[in-house]
């Protein structure tokens, strides 16, 4: 039943990501109005009396989950920035999880414990990631002449480089503990050398675990995101208005639609919920494919003797 349940929560997980890879690749191209479209007041007929009616606009048939206070219909608005919430994400946990990786096995493989990375690797530790990517980024990020392109890519280099210590660690860490099976003090025993040794015997131990750290990586990505939109730092760029001052996403990333949309927590709430819903399925994906990898690692690794 146990591993019914397992299967379930990992097919599901893959099924829930793969829906909005869709939805972020094809997103602009069915979204039903176009990303510069702003509904402006008008009046309305209603009962034998004109009326204004002027945005944000309640969900209705014309738009199905309203609009925001500036008239922007808010399912355009997901369906364009899926891609830069997706696929962002998915970059900076694609490169800390590839250089984490390389360097962990380097490290690992090391004669002597290199003392020099383990003090950097415990105080790093203790450092909240969103500290220095806010700080880093903010007077890049708002009202930058640079282009969304530009500010995505600082951001990715960024985070990517800030969260390898983490990756590292963990590589590292396994490494080290295969390095002492028997199956590698054979392979060093007749003279295999370290690129060998960890090509052919150390990385295809770790394959489960590197899969999982991708997708772990993924939802810590994701969790900064939402850290940094509530702080109005928001991927792509910050548009910052003033008289009142207001702070806009510059690329309708669901994180930076949630941190713009905090006024509306107590009035208008689809405004607030539309993206909060959607950032939330998406974690809620990732989080359903890493619990069934974790089951069905530990299955196999209880089934099978560690050699």
């Amino acid at each position: 039943m146990n591993k019914q349940k397992d299967r379930i929560s990992l097919w599901l997980g893959f099924f829930i990501v793969s829906v909005l890879s869709i939805v972020a690749i094809i997103g602009p191209m069915v979204a039903p109005y176009d990303i510069n479209f702003q509904v402006r007041a008008e009046y309305v007929e209603v009962n034998g009396t004109q009326v204004i009616v002027s945005p944000p606009l309640p969900p209705s048939e014309k738009y199905p989950i309203g609009t925001d206070k500036w008239g922007h219909d808010m399912l355009t608005s997901l369906l364009y920035g899926a891609r830069y919430t997706l696929f962002v994400t998915i970059a900076c946990a694609l490169l800390r999880v590839m250089l984490g990786m390389i360097i962990g096995l380097k490290i690992g493989m090391a004669d002597r414990p290199q003392r020099w990375w383990l003090s950097l690797e415990n105080a790093w530790g203790h450092v909240p990631l969103f500290l220095p990517v806010y700080f880093l980024l903010y007077r890049i990020n708002i009202n930058s002449p640079l282009s969304s392109f530009g500010l995505v890519m600082i951001f990715i280099i960024v985070v990517s480089v800030l969260g390898i210590p983490s990756v590292v660690s963990s590589v590292r860490q396994k490494t080290e503990q295969l390095k002492e099976a028997h199956f590698v003090t054979a392979a060093i025993s007749i003279g295999a050398s370290k690129n060998h040794i960890m090509l052919r015997h150390i990385l295809p131990q770790l394959k489960e675990q590197i899969m999982m750290l991708f997708v772990m990586e993924i939802i810590g990505v994701m969790t900064l995101m939402g850290q940094l939109g509530i702080f109005n730092l928001f991927i792509g760029g910050t548009i910052q208005q003033f008289d009142p001052s207001i702070f806009l996403t510059k690329t309708y990333e669901w994180a930076g639609l949630i941190g713009q949309a905090r006024a509306f927590l107590q009035a208008k709430q689809w405004i607030f919920f539309a993206p909060l819903t959607a950032f939330m399925i998406a974690i809620l994906g990732f989080t359903l494919i890493v619990n069934g990898m974790k089951k069905r690692y530990e299955e196999a690794y209880n089934r099978t003797p560690y050699v």
